[in-house]
C-alpha cells in the first residue's frame, strides 16, 4: 500500500498532475485519497494540446505511475514523454494509450502480457521488436512514427491482431507490408 511516503517522493510535475486530475485539490491529499486512489484501475492524463484536455502542463516522464500496479487502463496522451521503461512493472495493463508523445522505443513494456490495446501513434518509434511476447494485442497502433521494419510480430500475433494501423509511416517499405501480410496473415491499415 502506497501513503504519504509515496507522494513526498513523487517529482513535483506528478504532485502537480495527480493534484489537478485525481484528487482535485491543491493540498497534500489525505491518506485515505490516496490509498484509494492507488486501488484504481484507469487513470487519464491528457496534455493541454488534447482536443479534452485535463491537464494545464506537459509531463516529462512517467515516474510517477511506476508503483500504480492495479491500473489496466492508462492513457497518458500529448505530452512530452520519451521513455517508457517505468510501466514494466504494471503487469495488470490492457490498455495503453501513448499517442501524442515523444517516445522513442518501446522498451519497457516487453512483460506486459495482458495488454491488448497499444496506441502508441504520433511518436518517434523505430522498432515494433519489445511487442514479441505481447501475443493478447488485438489493436495495434503505431502510425506516424519512425518505424522501419514491422520485426516483433509473429505468427502469434496474428490470431488476436485484428486492427493493426501502420501506415504512415515514411521509411515502411511497401515489400515490409506485404511480407508481414503473406508470411503471418496480419493485416496493416491505413489512417
Amino acid at each position: 500500500m502506497i501513503g504519504l511516503n509515496w507522494w513526498n517522493a513523487l517529482e513535483l510535475q506528478w504532485k502537480n498532475a495527480f493534484s489537478m486530475t485525481v484528487f482535485q485539490q491543491p493540498e497534500v491529499p489525505a491518506i485515505a485519497d490516496i490509498e484509494q486512489f492507488y486501488t484504481a484501475t484507469a487513470l487519464r492524463l491528457a496534455g493541454p494540446r488534447a482536443p479534452y484536455p485535463n491537464m494545464s502542463f506537459e509531463l516529462t516522464n512517467l515516474s510517477g505511475i511506476a508503483q500504480l500496479d492495479q491500473l489496466e487502463i492508462l492513457v497518458i496522451t500529448h505530452h512530452q514523454i520519451k521513455t517508457i521503461t517505468a510501466l514494466q512493472s504494471l503487469k495488470r495493463l490492457k490498455a495503453l494509450f501513448l499517442f501524442n508523445n515523444q517516445i522513442e522505443s518501446l522498451a519497457g513494456i516487453e512483460q506486459l502480457a495482458n495488454l491488448e490495446q497499444l496506441y502508441v501513434q504520433y511518436n518517434h518509434i523505430h522498432s515494433l521488436e519489445p511487442l514479441k511476447q505481447l501475443i493478447r494485442l488485438k489493436e495495434l497502433y503505431v502510425h506516424n512514427n519512425a518505424i522501419t521494419t514491422l520485426s516483433g510480430l509473429t505468427e502469434a500475433h496474428a490470431d488476436e491482431l485484428t486492427q493493426f494501423f501502420c501506415t504512415p509511416n515514411a521509411n515502411l517499405k511497401q515489400k515490409e507490408l506485404l511480407d508481414v501480410e503473406h508470411r503471418l496473415g496480419i493485416r496493416c491499415r491505413s489512417v
